[in-house]
């Protein structure tokens, strides 16, 4: 980040936080096979969890640190994504990409409504959202971002690994492969749709916090 400057470390920030998005929705999709197409709602969540529980002018004034928000923040998404998973337990292909499409324009129009602007802040959004901090040294610039990024990246990187070559992997590619045939063999469809869908909500959380905390304010555009 120090050879890239301001502007390219930018650049690699967005980057990193595109891959860990891209990591757990790989977990739904790529895994799983569930085609999820609504996936961007639980880094929403993330970001507004995150800036409701650290920033000042939030609704919720409780001004916490960001490394007690980022946990809850993908506890929350993972919540999400198990509470979307259960209505569409059922449902296949095309049929729950269209209710997963579904639930990101709700998470959308929630965020923007009139209903939840004292809370969410509306089109305003929440502002003043503080960089993590370790003792004296404070998260401000993206080439300080770059390396907890970087590390947020490699830490699901790891996870998703070892969960590839678990049991649990291997009961997601028998469901991605024939939902009928997993079931006959003893794969709890149920239980492996909704860790599938937490999981990955969970990964989505993560970098929808670091990027609220990153650029300091979150907003539904």
């Amino acid at each position: 980040p120090h050879l890239l400057g301001t502007y390219g470390t930018s650049v690699i920030d967005l980057v990193g936080l595109y891959i860990l998005m891209g990591l757990g929705l790989n977990i739904v999709v790529g895994y799983a096979g569930l085609l999820d197409l609504g996936y961007v709602a639980f880094f929403t969540i993330g970001a507004y969890i995150t800036g409701l529980l650290t920033s000042p002018a939030a609704s919720t004034q409780l001004g916490l640190s960001f490394w007690i928000a980022w946990p809850v923040a993908m506890l929350g998404a993972a919540t999400a994504g198990a509470m979307l998973g259960i209505p569409v337990l059922r449902m296949r292909g095309d049929y729950l990409a269209i209710v997963t499409l579904g639930f990101g324009e709700i998470i959308r129009i929630l965020v923007m409504s009139d209903t939840l602007k004292s809370v969410l802040g509306g089109a305003q959004g929440i502002i003043e959202i503080p960089g993590p901090s370790i003792g004296s040294f404070t998260f401000l610039r993206p080439q300080h971002f770059y390396y907890l990024i970087l590390l947020g990246c490699l830490l699901v990187i790891f996870v998703s690994r070892r969960i590839s070559d678990s049991r649990v992997g291997r009961a997601w590619m028998a469901i991605r492969e024939d939902e009928d045939v997993a079931e006959a063999t003893g794969v709890n469809l149920v239980k492996y749709k909704l860790l599938a869908f937490a999981l990955g909500a969970s990964f989505s959380g993560i970098g929808g916090a670091i990027f609220a905390s990153w650029v300091h304010s979150v907003f539904p555009n």
